[in-house]
């Protein structure tokens, strides 16, 4: 009987994450959107007014192992080599030619063709870049996460959202660099999960429900956790597969609050990039090996 209440616990936990992810994409679908192609994409057709915030996907200009804005030079001064990354993606094949290495830095650019006439406060959100970087908006550095740097001795990781606000003031064109370093992840680096652009209302509340979905989910798993623990005690303390089951309910938890887009543990304690990155693996593990119990 026991068991069979543990599997349709299970079950129902599978349910409702399956039918949240399905009402993420309906509601947030971006299929008609448009995407970069060759460095550049063309907004001036897209009505920020009336549609959801969108994801600057496709192809960004990507200059390896070079940053065009820094302290001594800027981009018009700078004669560098650049090609074509998909974003998001890592930047392994891009950085060398010859190996794949997710160790380096580099800088992405994206110029977005708008309506100079639309007086519109657009918002970026950054959910994940590996595992430092920074954020100019036509020259202007509007945020960044950690410090970039040219070696690993002068970096610091750290791997953050952000969400940084502009107007394009007249111009035609916005440029969009984001310079970043990692040599930390081994899992790669840069922008590794879809930057999204909207009017600046729109996208504060498609964050903010992101969020407070998030946060409704890791609390679904905790009062699950704590229960399995109270039955547990009061009942048949032989019966350990609902500590285990606890552990499974915890271990997610865990991991949906590390490893989200909005990584909301990180806003409430200090955790630095290796306590983290070895915290989602140890939840991993947690999960594995509670399933296997």
């Amino acid at each position: 009987m026991k068991k069979r209440k543990i599997v349709l616990i299970v079950c129902l936990f599978i349910i409702f994450l399956t039918g949240s992810r399905v009402l993420w994409l309906e509601l947030f679908d971006n299929s008609d959107q448009p995407h970069a192609v060759k460095g550049q994409m063309d907004l001036r057709n897209w009505n920020f007014n009336d549609e959801h915030a969108i994801t600057l996907d496709g192809e960004w200009e990507f200059y390896p192992y070079n940053w065009l804005i820094s302290e001594e030079k800027h981009l018009e001064s700078k004669k560098v080599q650049s090609t074509y990354i998909e974003v998001p993606e890592g930047w392994s094949s891009s950085l060398q030619e010859e190996e794949m290495s997710p160790y380096g830095y580099g800088t992405y650019r994206l110029k977005l063709l708008v309506n100079p006439e639309d007086k519109i406060t657009y918002s970026i959100r950054v959910p994940s870049v590996r595992s430092s970087s920074e954020i100019y908006v036509n020259g202007r550095q509007l945020a960044k996460s950690g410090e970039i740097g040219e070696k690993a001795e002068n970096t610091v990781a750290k791997n953050v959202p952000y969400t940084v606000s502009f107007e394009a003031n007249g111009h035609k064109e916005i440029e969009i660099i984001v310079q970043a370093s990692n040599f930390k992840d081994p899992r790669g680096g840069g922008i590794v999960r879809s930057i999204k652009l909207g009017k600046e209302d729109i996208l504060a509340k498609e964050t903010q429900w992101s969020i407070a979905m998030q946060q409704l989910v890791a609390v679904v798993f905790f009062i699950h956790a704590i229960y399995s623990i109270i039955l547990f005690f009061i009942g048949n303390k032989e019966e350990k597969k609902l500590l285990y089951f606890s552990l499974l309910s915890m271990s997610i938890m865990n991991y949906y609050l590390l490893a989200s887009d909005d990584k909301l543990l990180s806003y409430l304690f200090s955790i630095n990039y290796e306590w983290g990155f070895k915290l989602v693996h140890l939840a991993m593990v947690g999960i594995g090996f509670s399933l296997i119990q």
